[in-house]
């Protein structure tokens, strides 16, 4: 059976992430690629939850970690086990039949009630019974594998695990106990199965394809336990590493989407009208309606293609997208700041940077002035050397920049202006990616 592999883009998703990753699902379906999933490593934003309620498509599910658990220790395993009642004959011959050393006992709901081991049996006729007194006594030897495993199995100190328990849990737990095998169990004890220490070595590792993002930081939380398959990417280089060689795609475009719209070209394959509605909706959210400096022809030329496919015109739903986004006076701070927050580390510099379109941006003093003590709160309770917060104006063609932290002198040194009472207003400024990670970047290797 093929494992699931799951299509994740950044954490903090914007519609870029989601459609690429909800679009590259499918054509991976199309492909062959039976078990492979959108999801997704945040909550929707408003601008988003437009574009999937505006074409029916459901959210892809939440993806909260990748870690290794003990379910990935169970796949594929079966789960045997026997009844109190059970005699030792019977116990036995189940023991051979699936060579294993450890029979857990189970009662008629499935719920644990002890172990039966093969060491107990042999401690048992051993030194208990005294196995020379038994062997020329088959009546007594008969007695006693007829004996239910009930009489020999352990119920008391028992070291159990749940199915959702992290395996670094697991390996430590198995350095500080010498026990050959462990019993897996849900909340109510049903067993699950059993594991071992070389469970530990045949672990496999779940599956991903990273799309509109390539750091670590911006990653869903186990990524480095996960086995990375693909990155499709537009951004800058990021420290995400892979112990395998994987397809590493990233293209100097505006849009992730973009870049999966060549793939159906360069595949002979077009997009579903639907796929297409997707595609383009994240090529017109990251280009910023194509104002933004990242875009480039490509951007372009693929949303007319995929625009025509969905029948869309446009610019009239490109605005309807920014308009249902936008509406900041309406929505809380902390929602604003986080929608599309990212972090990288800019030499020693840990630096957080959100970003938000409207149509207008003008105005909204009570927005920005909550905006910048949120800001200063995730500063100093996350450790941030500098947190900027892009309000991005679509009609003006520049961004207001609200700064916090202690390195934001380098904002000023960085693009040539004074920040007054924490905010810069930088004309023709709309790409986070281009025009304001590549100067901060720049400057931090010498702070």
């Amino acid at each position: 059976m093929e494992r699931r592999i799951w299509v994740l883009g950044h954490t903090n998703p914007d519609t870029d992430a989601i459609c690429s990753a909800l679009v590259y699902a499918a054509f991976k379906r199309e492909m062959g690629f039976s078990d492979i999933q959108a999801g997704r490593v945040g909550q929707i934003n408003r601008e988003t939850a437009f574009v999937l309620n505006y074409f029916g498509v459901e959210p892809p599910p939440l993806i909260a970690d990748v870690y290794a658990r003990v379910a990935d220790m169970l796949e594929g395993k079966e789960v045997i086990s026997c009844h109190p009642e059970t005699t030792l004959q019977e116990a036995g011959k189940l023991m051979r039949q699936h060579q294993v050393k450890t029979l857990p006992v189970v009662d008629q709901q499935g719920r644990l009630l002890g172990l039966f081991t093969i060491g107990d049996v042999a401690h048992h006729l051993l030194v208990e019974l005294g196995l020379e007194d038994l062997a020329g006594n088959v009546g007594r030897a008969r007695e006693i594998l007829a004996a239910p495993v009930s009489t020999l199995m352990k119920t008391e100190g028992l070291v159990t695990f749940v199915d959702d328990d992290l395996v670094d849990h697991v390996k430590q737990v198995m350095l500080e106990t010498r026990f050959r095998n462990y019993p897996v169990v849900d909340e109510q004890n049903h067993l699950l199965g059993m594991i071992a220490r070389y469970d530990l070595l045949a672990l496999r590792r779940k599956r991903v394809i990273l799309v509109d993002h390539n750091e670590r930081a911006q990653a869903v939380p186990g990524i480095e336990q996960a086995e990375i398959l693909e990155i499709i990417d537009h951004h800058r280089l990021g420290d995400v590493q892979t112990g395998e060689p994987l397809y590493f795609r990233c293209e100097p475009v505006g849009s992730t989407c973009t870049i999966i719209g060549k793939i159906y070209r360069e595949q002979g394959k077009e997009p579903s009208p639907l796929n297409a509605g997707l595609l383009c909706a994240g090529i017109l959210s990251d280009t910023v309606l194509f104002k933004s400096p990242t875009c480039t022809h490509v951007d372009v030329t693929i949303c007319r293609e995929m625009a025509t496919l969905a029948g869309l015109k446009i610019e009239s739903f490109g605005y309807s997208m920014f308009e249902a986004g936008s509406a900041l006076a309406e929505r809380p701070a902390k929602e604003i700041l986080k929608e599309d927050f990212k972090e990288f580390r800019l030499g020693n510099l840990k630096v957080g940077i959100g970003q938000v379109e409207a149509m207008a941006t003008s105005g909204l003093e009570d927005v920005k002035k909550a905006l910048l003590q949120e800001m200063e709160k995730i500063a100093e309770e996350e450790s941030y050397d500098l947190v900027l917060m892009m309000l991005t104006d679509i009609i003006r063609e520049g961004t207001e920049l609200l700064v916090t932290g202690r390195a934001a002198k380098i904002v000023e040194e960085a693009f040539g202006q004074e920040v007054r009472n924490n905010r810069v207003f930088l004309q023709g400024v709309m790409s986070r990616k281009k025009q304001v990670v590549p100067p901060l970047a720049r400057l931090a290797a010498f702070h």
